[in-house]
């Protein structure tokens, strides 16, 4: 079979720490760093009874290369998942030459160590296997699912893609195509568009703007040298982490773990963004991607934010539920309920080791343009200016502590954990103290937060629209820009 479906290795135990209902819901949970508790009691509300998780033991050692590896054994299923972190993501690509990160991710298992694509795909095919390599602003991840049996023969894999890729000629030229390809069509999906042309305008002068993936002119000049040299260069062992969740020996696989991974060198730490610095749009500032043959107008608002070490990482996860995180959220309620502008709102943290960013993301016919962004505007104001009531407040928290357990239950979702959490630098008690964190959160927290993080007067506004039909519609909310469709990648 392609893949494993990994079972709740870890529901047992998380739902029996739970007093009372844990319904499960959709949203996202963002990792954060260096979080430090809310200041006051916790309140004895309903959803603060809720108990704390309670992670098991985890196996830790660092090896002389400075990889670091974490074990935890579960028993319930014969299963094991691997994921291994490197500090190497697109904030390192080299200017001009933006999507290098995502296209080495792309062929660390096309070829190495002497093995072909279609040589490792099958060894892993044979055993049920999958294991898989992206990468992210922030760093690369190789990850994957295996019988436990086969765990020998799953890191052996991993080690020689991430150690010893041969980044194959051939290879490189097809996954390049297809990278390009995937780009162009980027303009044939407004929403995805608009997102893309948002954070490149928010983050502009930081590498967190451009696209993991890349742009079509600078990935299709990328040669397999730049892509070795990005590989020599960023994929290094220390500050890597290699997390194995599953029905295994600790003791083993660390043994296992320090001869497969032994022998990797590199004497740099990986990778490490700048910090992205604030910015703000006295008055605001409204970028227009006119496209005359739309029939709709997709509309993001935002500005720079928290990063994952930000103080508030707990009042900002509640006031961001509160004002678009869900089914039930202010926008929601306000810009598609009562007023039928859209079929889709929602608020957004992006939170990177750097900074980050706030946004809100919807559209709407041309002729409401205006009116969904004065919407938006004025929830984004009342956030940050009145006293969220008890009522709100405690369904926000009793949302994300109820759905907490329901991210961390398979050994997949485990491993990501830890290795999220050791690369951000914030301990186990991150995991296990979330739901009661949250459940402290009060209401000036909320408002202080979002007053804070939460911008409605100096921030971008940028539309994807048909100017022609639009442009009376946008006049007063800012300095205005307008750039052709064309004109872009």
């Amino acid at each position: 079979m392609r893949r494993i479906i990994a079972v709740l290795s870890l529901a047992a135990v998380l739902v029996a720490s739970a007093v009372g209902v844990v319904a499960p819901a959709g949203g996202v949970v963002a990792s954060a760093g260096g979080v430090a508790a809310p200041a006051g009691s916790v309140a004895a509300s309903a959803e603060t009874q809720l108990k704390d998780v309670s992670l098991p033991p985890i196996s830790e050692k660092v090896l002389g290369n400075g990889l670091r590896v974490c074990v935890i054994e579960t028993r319930e299923v014969p299963l094991v998942a691997l994921r291994l972190l490197v500090p190497a993501g697109s904030a390192a690509d080299p200017a001009a030459a933006e999507g290098t990160a995502g296209l080495t991710a792309r062929l660390l298992l096309k070829g190495a160590g002497g093995l072909g694509a279609e040589q490792i795909s099958e060894a892993i095919e044979n055993v049920g296997g999958w294991l898989e390599a992206s990468a992210g602003r922030d760093f690369t991840i190789v990850a994957g699912d295996f019988l436990a049996r086969d765990l020998e023969l799953a890191l052996e894999h991993l080690a020689r893609a991430v150690t010893a890729p041969d980044f194959p000629e051939a290879e490189l030229v097809r996954e390049r195509s297809l990278v390009v390809a995937e780009l162009a069509r980027v303009k044939e999906n407004p929403g995805a568009l608009a997102t893309r042309e948002f954070l490149r305008h928010l983050l502009a002068g930081h590498p967190y703007g451009n696209p993991v993936d890349g742009y079509p002119g600078a990935v299709g000049s990328l040669t397999r040298e730049d892509v070795a040299a990005f590989h020599r260069r960023y994929y290094v062992p220390r500050g890597s982490i290699l997390a194995v969740v599953g029905d295994v020996d600790a003791r083993k696989t660390l043994r296992l773990a320090e001869k497969l991974f032994g022998r990797w060198t590199g004497g740099a730490d990986g990778a490490a963004a700048a910090p992205l610095e604030p910015l703000a749009f006295p008055g605001g500032r409204v970028v227009v991607i006119d496209q005359p043959d739309l029939t709709q107008s997709q509309i993001r608002i935002g500005n720079r934010a928290a990063a994952m070490n930000d103080p508030a990482y707990f009042e900002l996860d509640v006031a961001n539920n509160i004002l678009g995180g869900g089914f039930t959220s202010r926008l929601m309620d306000e810009i598609r309920v009562n007023r039928g502008l859209t079929y889709g709102v929602r608020s957004m943290l992006g939170r990177y080791r750097a900074g980050g960013f706030f946004g809100v993301s919807t559209f709407t016919k041309h002729a409401t343009l205006r009116e969904t962004i004065d919407v938006a505007l004025g929830e984004i104001e009342r956030m940050r200016t009145e006293p969220v009531g008890e009522e709100e407040l405690a369904g926000a928290r009793r949302y994300l502590a109820g759905l907490f357990p329901f991210r961390i239950e398979t050994n997949s979702d485990l491993a990501r954990w830890m290795t999220d959490v050791a690369f951000y630098g914030l301990g186990r008690e991150f995991v296990e103290t979330y739901r009661t964190r949250v459940g402290a959160v009060d209401s000036g927290g909320v408002r202080a937060a979002a007053r804070e993080r939460f911008h409605s007067g100096d921030n971008l506004i940028l539309v994807l629209t048909s100017y022609a039909e639009t442009a009376a519609q946008l006049e007063g909310l800012g300095a205005l820009e307008v750039i052709p469709i064309d004109a872009l990648e």
